[in-house]
């Protein structure tokens, strides 16, 4: 995992909305799982979300951009963040059906013309959002003390990724492409460590959470790596 800064994350998130933008209907679905993998791989990026995240009631703002016939965004640009990012997992997670979603709320003719209108307003509006996010909290990180990380967390760490890993690959029962979502984090939390900076190890282990929270399998590893980083005071 190669670390980025605030201003390249961001740089290559651009990229990424642009290939969700530019993406046709039908193959929609592989250019947003790819924009979600890149903000769930990248430290920065997540440790932005997880702070927008923390300035709202997540849930209670997420399900009021839902009217009966559009779609109302908050007007805080971390809120944005926040709902947007949810709703995009959503979509990727088939929690919401994508053809049902944009008949409700984008009124034209056919998909493409929906989907095309979805992006140039919710896409773009995001875009912007994350963007003056990741410029104002890059100003608040650079002025914060930053607290290092002990050697010995990895070495104590490092077992209970290995085990959950091997299950997550050896799992018959899950998509590829959840396999990848799972052991992309996995990869983040382990090579976290190598950063020596705690916030970095806490926005992995939010993002390892966040994929990983429903499925069973390795929620007693989970419980261990929890319990060490609370040892050392890291989440």
């Amino acid at each position: 995992m190669i670390e980025l800064s605030p201003s390249r994350a961001y740089s290559i998130f651009l990229n990424y909305c642009d290939e969700v933008a530019n993406s046709s209907y039908l193959l929609s679905g592989r250019a947003i799982q790819n924009l979600l993998k890149f903000v769930a791989s990248t430290p920065c990026l997540t440790n932005y979300l997880a702070k927008c995240n923390s300035s709202i009631k997540l849930n209670e703002t997420y399900n009021s951009i839902f009217g009966e016939t559009s779609l109302n965004l908050p007007q805080e640009n971390m809120a944005v963040v926040s709902v947007v990012t949810k709703l995009l997992f959503d979509i990727d997670r088939n929690n919401i059906d994508m053809d049902k979603f944009l008949s409700a709320y984008y009124k034209y003719d056919d998909y493409s013309a929906r989907y095309s209108h979805f992006c140039n307003t919710v896409l773009v509006t995001y875009a912007k959002a994350f963007g003056d996010v990741v410029s104002y909290k890059e100003k608040v990180v650079e002025a914060e003390e930053e607290k290092k990380v002990d050697n010995s967390v990895k070495e104590e760490v490092s077992p209970y990724i290995a085990k959950m890993a091997h299950i997550v690959e050896g799992d018959s029962l899950i998509s590829d492409a959840k396999k990848d979502e799972i052991v992309t984090l996995l990869d983040g939390l382990y090579y976290s460590f190598d950063t020596q900076r705690a916030k970095i190890v806490k926005a992995m282990w939010i993002g390892l959470l966040a994929v990983a929270d429903k499925y069973k399998p390795l929620q007693s590893y989970i419980k261990e790596v929890k319990k060490i980083l609370e040892t050392y005071a890291l989440i």
